[in-house]
Parts: C-alpha cells; structure tokens; sequence
C-alpha cells in the first residue's frame, strides 16, 4: 500500500544503495521500481518476474498465499448456530405466537373502545409497533430457519 501512497505523493526518491551511497530518483516509486528494473537491479522485498519483465512485491505473492489458505479454511469451516442463534431459535416460534396473540387482543380492544377516541388512539399505536415487531420476529425466523436447513444439509 505504501508503493501507491508514494506514486502520489512524491515526485523524488532517494534510495540507499548496497554499497551504502544514497541515489537520487525522479518521479514516483513505479518511477524509481523501473529505472532499477533497466539497470538491471531488483529492489529489496521483489522478485524479477521474467516472462512479463516487470517486478512483483514480496507482499503481494505472500498475500495470495495468505488469501487462498483464508479460502480453503472457510470451506471447511462448518456452520452452525450461536449461542445466542440457538436460545433465539429454541423460542422464536413461542414469540411470535405471543405477538399474534397481543394482535388480536388489540383488535378486540379496538372494537370495546371504539366510542373513546383517546384509548382507540393508544391502542392503534401499540398495535402499529407490536406489528412491527411481529413483522421483524418473522424476518429473523426466516433467517434461522434457513441457517437450520443449511447447517442439517452439510452433515
């Protein structure tokens, strides 16, 4: 990342030399990384690449090693709930009986309040939010559901 930083920034290098002297380059570090390349030299941390005849970080080569290992292992990683994904879905269900059930007791109170206009204002508002809340208990029921589907299919 800092080879791309100092293309922006910089419009010089100076380098240290193995020799121990210090040279001068103008232009970025793509600048400096070629100049070395026409010279013949290969800078601390790249390896030559000769079938394109241009330099390859260090970095970058151990970074698609790192990413491919990264790979293989979440493969094999097997899914399976949480502690938190197991409780939840162990009661979801119960949950959104209870929100159901609230529903109709709202509604049922709607009807008994239907003259007070204030108490019908109270109850029509819990029943928006209790319907949300019943609308998000079933997303998330979804979603477990089919975590359960997916993590009885692998084994």
């Amino acid at each position: 990342h800092d080879r791309y930083f100092l293309d922006r920034v910089v419009n010089r290098i100076f380098a240290f030399e193995e020799d121990g002297k210090i040279c001068q380059y103008e232009g970025g570090y793509t600048d400096y990384v070629n100049r070395l390349a026409e010279e013949g030299k290969v800078p601390a941390g790249h390896i030559l690449d000769v079938k394109n005849d241009m330099t390859t970080s260090v970095d970058s080569v151990e970074k698609e090693n790192q990413t491919s290992s990264m790979d293989t292992w979440k493969r094999e990683r097997k899914l399976k709930f949480s502690y938190k994904e197991q409780k939840e879905y162990e009661t979801i269900e119960d949950d959104i009986a209870a929100l159901e059930q609230k529903i109709e007791d709202l509604d049922a109170q709607t009807l008994k309040f239907s003259s007070d206009f204030v108490k019908l204002n109270e109850i029509t508002k819990e029943k928006e939010q209790t319907e949300q809340l019943l609308e998000e208990k079933m997303e998330r029921w979804e979603y477990l559901e089919d975590l359960a589907a997916k993590i009885a299919g692998q084994q």
